[in-house]
């Protein structure tokens, strides 16, 4: 069978599972060939290559089961860098990224940054990357994710990975007694979903670690906890950048105006309140 034939029947099963089946299929197929889109256009009337049907009839299984594509390719896009994924490690989502360029443009060059609850790494591997005179932490407490942040930040010099426990004191006074100065900056973005609406996410969701998920009961105990613990590490008047849920600003905003922090509010691509840049005054 040719390669258009064959990219016909696949995009025909595959808009039985998603709108995106055409888009889907043509990524399902680059990653079978191991080839750019490009290539795989030019070459539509070249006969199918017979090894990549077990990979993708594997893949279709499992998009029928509702695991997300990322899982499947194993990696994603995040911030125009490739991004590893898997079992055990949230996946990056498009909005943390305006989170991302805001502590770009706030970090002076030379600055220290930490990335609390790191997951895989996406956003301190950005903030490195695009601005390479900076050095941080990205800090993650699961074993399972641990090793995407790793894998990814592996060709980030400028950033140290470290188990840590964002909930922890005992880890953020240990962090302290490392750092050369306090940092001029923290990102987090933490579970932030209310322990009884996770099980109401949709399935694709479910195949995400609900570690990474579980913001306590009213979704709000990472945003309480950290806040009250991060000047250990951060600065007088260091930048807490934090994203948070569909409608939690003013509860995080509070938290964050209570322990002495001015706050100001950046919208999604959604225009949905979704990051919080907060400098601490005191």
């Amino acid at each position: 069978m040719i390669l258009k034939q064959y990219r016909a029947k696949l995009r025909e099963m595959l808009l039985e599972i998603t709108p995106e089946g055409d888009v889907v299929a043509d990524m399902l197929l680059c990653e079978a060939m191991k080839c750019e889109r490009g290539y795989l256009l030019a070459h539509l009337d070249d006969e199918t290559p017979r090894e990549i049907d077990g990979f993708i009839s594997g893949a279709v299984f499992e998009l029928t089961l509702g695991k997300p594509l990322q899982y499947v390719l194993g990696k994603c896009n995040f911030y125009g860098y490739e991004i590893s994924v898997g079992d055990g490690v949230f996946i990056p989502r498009s909005d943390t990224e305006i989170g991302v360029t805001a502590a770009i443009k706030l970090l002076k060059e030379g600055g220290l940054f930490a990335d609390i609850c790191s997951g895989s790494g996406c956003i301190a591997k950005a903030i490195a990357s695009e601005k390479p005179s900076v050095s941080g932490y990205a800090l993650e407490l699961s074993r399972k994710a641990l090793p995407y942040t790793e894998k990814n930040l592996a060709d980030c010099k400028n950033v140290s990975v470290r188990r840590f426990d964002a909930l922890d004191e005992d880890d953020y006074i240990e962090l302290a007694g490392t750092l050369e100065r306090p940092l001029d900056l923290v990102i987090c973005n933490p579970p932030y979903i209310p322990t009884d609406d996770i099980q109401t996410l949709s399935a694709q969701v479910g195949f995400e670690p609900d570690t990474a998920l579980d913001g306590g009961e009213d979704g709000l105990r990472y945003y309480r906890t950290v806040t009250a613990l991060v000047p250990h590490i951060l600065k007088r008047d260091g930048i807490l950048i934090y994203e948070i849920g569909i409608g939690q600003c003013e509860d995080v905003s509070s938290i964050l105006k209570a322990h002495g922090y001015s706050v100001a509010v950046l919208r999604d691509y959604g225009k949905i309140d979704r990051i919080l840049v907060a400098q601490r005054n005191i």
